[in-house]
């Protein structure tokens, strides 16, 4: 009987070693794997922007530089549309904030793409993003934002891209002088959201004028 109490000691306190080494051992899931990464970080577009500039000036469009329209684009996974919304892709390439391309994967969306493909190789100025679903605020902070993407270009050049948590459009600079298709890859996402659905409003490419 003694044998028997002192096993059933042994084996709590054991437990409960187990349980206090774990709470005050530090989790690598708090830890974000892409702080400090040698990157770009995007910068918040201050000029106004009306998505069809078509010239070196006006539209908000940079000097030297012109909106091109991807002929396709394609993600890795979509929400399911209500009767009011639909979160397909293509809503990148809308010109409208308020519409948004949402992953549907289980989880925060973390290595969800959407990739657009263009007609030709194009050379490339720079792109803006819109992050999160920017239909209204109450939108915005309760889906998904995201923190850091990669963005690969067809002649095989990576980037990792760390995304502002703020509304309006976003200036990425690239690291390749032209690609004939990108491809942004989910990273990380900010922590502080209501839905599991990682969400951009808008994603426009710029190539440079010759």
């Amino acid at each position: 009987m003694a044998l028997a109490m002192l096993l059933a000691l042994a084996v709590t306190v054991l437990v409960l070693y187990t349980i206090i080494t774990r709470v005050l051992a530090p989790t690598e899931t708090t830890v974000d794997p892409y702080a400090g990464v040698q990157g770009t970080v995007a910068t918040l577009n201050t000029t106004a922007t009306s998505g069809s500039g078509t010239g070196t000036t006006g539209g908000g469009t940079a000097r030297g530089s012109v909106l091109v329209r991807p002929h396709a684009a394609t993600a890795s996974s979509t929400l399911k549309a209500t009767g009011i919304a639909d979160f397909r892709p293509t809503n990148l390439l809308d010109g409208d904030l308020a519409s948004a391309w949402n992953e549907g994967a289980n989880g925060a969306g973390v290595g969800e793409w959407v990739r657009l493909e263009f007609d030709e190789v194009i050379p490339l100025a720079r792109m803006e993003i819109a992050n999160g679903y920017q239909r209204d605020a109450e939108r915005f902070a309760g889906n998904v934002r995201v923190k850091n993407i990669e963005l690969q270009y067809s002649g095989g050049a990576t980037q990792v891209v760390q995304l502002l948590d703020a509304q309006g459009l976003q200036v990425i600079r690239p690291a390749v002088k032209s690609t004939e298709w990108i491809k942004l890859t989910i990273l990380s996402v900010y922590p502080t959201y209501k839905w599991q659905d990682a969400a951009l409003s808008e994603l426009r490419v710029y190539e440079t004028i010759q």
